[in-house]
C-alpha cells in the first residue's frame, strides 16, 4: 500500500476549510480521508482517528480536547464538525475507572462535549484519549485482519512487528478495550502500534501526516507478508477460465434476485438486493475449503451488524422450494445462535430477524441484501472485504476469526443497535417498495416518482425523452441518493421494455409496483381521416404500450410471488369524453378495462391494480395553447378552467402522485377508479 499524503492537497483542504479551523484538526480531517478512502483499510464507517489539542471554553479559558471521530461519521467524507472536541483529562480518568457500563460511557463521553449539540464521540473515545501521541489512526486493515484471525495471529504479529508492537487479546469494543489497554500500556513503553486481535489496529505519532505514515508502513508490511504466502497457494479458477458465458450468467442472477426477492418479501422483510461479481467470489467458491471458512464468521466482529454472523450459500439453479427450506434452515441456525447467547450472557433480549444479507452462488457470484439500494451496496462491500480476508487468512494458515459468542455481543450490543437505529431512513408507507413509473421525465410521472421516494420507494424513472429524464433524474438524486435510478425506454417497443424491465430487476432485485403513465394527447374527429390515423397512432402508446409494460412487470411479479400492483394512469376522459377528443378518449377507457381485467385475471396471486382518474391538470401533456383554446371554447380563463369542479380548487400533480400512493398501499382493494378532479359529476365511474 503506498502513502497518498500530499503537502499540496494538504494545503488545498486548509484553503477549502473555515479560517478559523485549527491547523491540527485540518491535518487530522485531510489523513482521516485518505484511510477512508482505501477501502483495504476500512469500509462504511469503519474504523475512528483523533488529535489532541486545544481548545477555548465558553468561559474563554483554555483547556486540552481530544477531537476524535463523531458516530455516524465516515473517514472519507470526513469535516471538522465530524471530528467533536471532549475534555481530554477527564476521558483519561474515566478509563481508568474499575468498571464502567456502555450507558454510563456513553453519558460521560457526550458530558464532556464541548459542543452539547455535537454527535457522540466514537465509543474508543477512551482508547485514544489513554493513548501517548498526540494523533491516532485505528483501521481494520484486511492485511491486518488477515494476520490477526491466526490461530496464532498474536505471535505472529509479534514476530512481524517487534517489540514495539502491543498485542491485545480480544475483548469488546468501547471501555472493556480501553480498561484492557489502560493495564498493559504502561510496561510497554516503547511501543507504537497497538494490535487488537481479531479486531483491527491502531497507530500513532505527533503529527497527522506521521500517525499516517506509520499505519501505511504497517498495512504495508502485512501485505508483502501475504503476497509471499499466496505465490504457494494455487490460483482458483476465473469464470472466462470455465468458459462461462455472460448472458445466460445474467439470466440465471435475474432469475434468482426475482425468487430470492420474493421469498424475502413473504417473510416481512422487503431488501433491495444487488449482484456482486468480483473475482474473489469465484476464488472463495473454488477453493477446497471456502463455504467452511466463510461460515466460521466475519473478519472483525464490526461487521456482523452489516452482513450477520455467516452467509448463506444457494446453488445457482435453485428452486422455490429450495431457496425456503434453506431461508428456514438459516433462520433455525440463527434463532439457535441467539438463543445460546442469551442463555450464556444471562440476558433478555429481542431476536433480530434470522435473514441473511449474503447469499453466495458459486458461479455466478454474491446477492447482498440491504435497506434500499445503498443498504444493500454496504452489504457487497463489507461482505466482499470479510471474503479476501478469508482467503487471505486460509493462504497463510488458517481462518479464526472471533467465536460465535463474541459475535452475539457485539450484534445485540446496545450501543450499535442504538446507532444502527439512528442511521435507519426515515420511515414511510412505502419503504422496502421497488416501483417503475413510465414517462417520468416530467408532470405526472415525475411527481408521482417524487411522491413515492417521499415515502420510502426505491423508484425506476423511464421516459423515450433523454435529456429531461437524465434532469430530472439527477434532480431527484441530489435529494434522494441511489434510492434513484432512470433508464431511457420506448414503452411502445417490447423489446424496450423486457430490457428496461431487466435493469429493474439488475438494479434492485425485484419490483413492487408499476405506475404505468407515459402517454400523450391527440386530438381529432373519428370520423375523419386525420382522426382515425390519430386514433390508430395513439391505441399504440395509450393502450397497447400500457399492456406491454404490465404484460412484463406481471411476470416479474409473478415469479416474485410476494403481491404487488399495476397501476395505470386514466382520465376523466374515459368516462366523459370531450368533443374532438375521441382519439385520446376511446384508449382511455379501454386502459380502465385493461386495468379490471388484470384485476381479475391476477387477483389470486395477490397482485392488484388501479387506475386514477384525472383532469385539467397543469401537465406537459397539453402546450399552453392548446390550455387558452379549451378554456376559451367554455367561455373561461385559464384559471377559472382549471377550477371549474365541485370543489372550486385547482387540482395538481401532487393530487395525483397521493392517490397512485394510495392504491399502492390498499392491500385490500382492486379493480378500484379513483377520480382526482376536484369533482366532475359527468366524469363519475358508472
Amino acid at each position: 500500500m503506498r502513502s497518498r499524503f500530499s503537502a499540496t492537497d494538504l494545503r488545498s483542504l486548509r484553503h477549502a476549510l473555515a479560517p478559523e479551523t485549527p491547523s491540527t484538526l485540518v491535518e487530522r480531517v485531510y489523513t482521516s480521508r485518505l484511510l477512508g478512502a482505501e477501502p483495504a483499510l476500512v469500509v462504511h464507517g469503519g474504523g475512528n482517528t483523533s488529535a489532541k489539542g486545544w481548545a477555548i471554553e465558553l468561559t474563554g479559558e483554555p483547556v486540552e480536547v481530544l477531537w476524535v471521530k463523531g458516530s455516524g461519521w465516515d473517514l472519507e467524507t470526513l469535516e471538522p464538525d465530524g471530528l467533536p472536541a471532549c475534555r481530554l483529562e477527564p476521558l483519561r480518568r474515566l478509563a481508568r475507572l474499575e468498571r464502567l457500563s456502555d450507558e454510563a460511557m456513553v453519558r460521560g463521553l457526550r458530558a464532556q462535549l464541548l459542543d452539547p449539540g455535537a454527535p457522540t464521540p466514537s465509543v474508543e473515545a477512551l482508547l485514544h484519549a489513554l493513548l501517548p501521541a498526540s494523533v491516532v489512526d485505528h483501521t481494520h486493515a484486511d492485511a491486518v485482519l488477515a494476520l490477526l484471525t491466526q490461530p496464532d495471529g498474536a505471535e505472529r504479529a509479534r514476530d512481524l512487528w517487534g517489540e514495539h508492537a502491543l498485542v491485545i487479546p480480544y475483548v469488546m469494543p468501547g471501555f472493556e478495550l480501553a480498561r484492557a489497554v489502560a493495564t498493559r500500556l504502561p510496561f510497554a513503553p516503547e511501543v507504537d502500534v497497538l494490535l487488537l486481535d481479531k479486531h483491527g489496529i491502531f497507530t500513532w505519532g505527533q503529527s497527522a501526516e506521521q500517525s499516517y505514515e506509520q499505519m501505511i508502513r504497517c498495512v504495508t508490511q502485512a501485505e508483502e507478508l501475504l503476497q509471499r504466502a499466496r505465490a504457494f497457494v494455487p490460483a482458483a479458477p476465473t469464470s472466462s477460465e470455465l468458459a462461462l458465458d455472460a448472458a445466460p450468467l445474467d439470466e440465471q442472477r435475474d432469475r434468482l434476485s426475482v425468487l430470492v426477492r420474493g421469498a424475502l418479501l413473504r417473510r416481512g422483510h422487503p431488501s433491495t438486493l444487488t449482484w456482486r461479481t468480483e473475482p474473489v467470489w469465484t476464488a472463495l467458491a473454488q477453493h477446497p475449503r471456502g463455504r467452511e471458512l466463510s461460515l466460521r464468521g466475519p473478519a472483525t466482529p464490526d461487521h456482523v451488524l452489516r452482513v450477520k454472523p455467516w452467509p448463506l450459500w444457494l446453488p445457482a439453479a435453485a428452486t422455490q422450494a429450495e431457496l425456503d427450506a434453506a431461508l428456514d434452515g438459516y433462520a433455525a441456525d440463527y434463532d439457535a445462535f441467539v438463543t445460546h447467547g442469551a442463555a450464556r450472557r444471562q440476558r433478555v433480549v429481542q431476536p433480530l430477524a434470522g435473514i441473511p444479507r449474503v447469499f453466495i452462488v458459486p458461479g455466478l457470484g454474491a446477492l447482498c441484501a440491504g435497506d434500499g439500494h445503498a443498504g444493500a451496496a454496504v452489504t457487497g462491500d463489507v461482505a466482499l472485504h470479510d471474503a479476501l480476508v478469508q482467503l487471505d487468512a486460509a493462504a497463510l494458515g488458517d481462518y479464526q476469526p472471533v467465536s460465535a459468542l463474541d459475535l452475539f455481543d457485539v450484534e445485540y450490543w446496545s450501543l450499535e443497535q442504538a446507532k444502527l437505529a439512528r442511521s435507519a431512513r426515515p420511515r414511510g408507507a412505502l419503504v422496502g417498495k421497488v416501483a417503475l413509473v413510465t414517462g417520468a421525465a416530467s408532470g405526472l410521472g415525475l411527481a408521482t416518482a417524487r411522491h413515492f421516494l417521499e415515502q420510502g420507494a426505491e423508484v425506476m424513472l423511464t421516459d423515450l425523452r433523454e435529456d429531461a429524464l437524465e434532469a430530472s433524474a439527477q434532480a431527484l438524486r441530489r435529494r434522494f441518493g441511489e434510492a434513484v435510478a432512470h433508464h431511457v425506454a420506448d414503452v411502445t417497443s417490447d423489446a424496450a421494455v423486457a430490457t428496461l424491465m431487466r435493469v429493474v430487476v439488475r438494479t434492485f432485485g425485484g419490483l413492487d409496483l408499476l405506475v404505468s403513465n407515459a402517454g400523450s394527447a391527440p386530438q381529432g374527429l373519428l370520423h375523419e381521416p386525420e382522426g382515425d390515423a390519430a386514433l390508430r397512432d395513439s391505441l399504440a402508446l395509450n393502450l397497447l404500450a400500457h399492456q406491454t409494460v404490465a404484460r412484463h412487470a406481471a411476470e416479474v411479479l409473478l415469479r416474485q410471488a410476494a403481491g404487488g400492483a399495476l397501476l395505470f394512469n386514466a382520465s376523466k376522459s374515459a368516462f366523459d369524453p370531450g368533443p374532438r377528443f375521441g382519439p385520446y378518449a376511446v384508449p382511455k377507457a379501454a386502459v380502465i378495462a385493461l386495468m379490471k381485467q388484470y384485476a381479475v385475471d391476477l387477483g389470486e396471486h395477490g397482485i392488484r391494480t388501479g387506475a386514477v382518474n384525472a383532469d385539467r391538470i397543469r401537465t406537459g401533456l397539453f402546450d399552453e395553447a392548446t390550455l387558452r383554446a379549451r378554456a376559451l371554447a367554455r367561455g373561461l380563463s385559464p384559471e377559472q378552467y382549471f377550477q371549474q369542479n365541485l370543489l372550486r380548487r385547482e387540482t395538481r400533480a401532487e393530487d395525483v402522485a397521493q392517490a397512485f400512493a394510495w392504491l399502492a398501499t390498499a392491500q385490500a382493494t382492486t379493480g378500484l377508479v379513483v377520480t382526482v378532479d376536484g369533482g366532475n359529476v359527468a366524469a363519475f365511474p358508472r
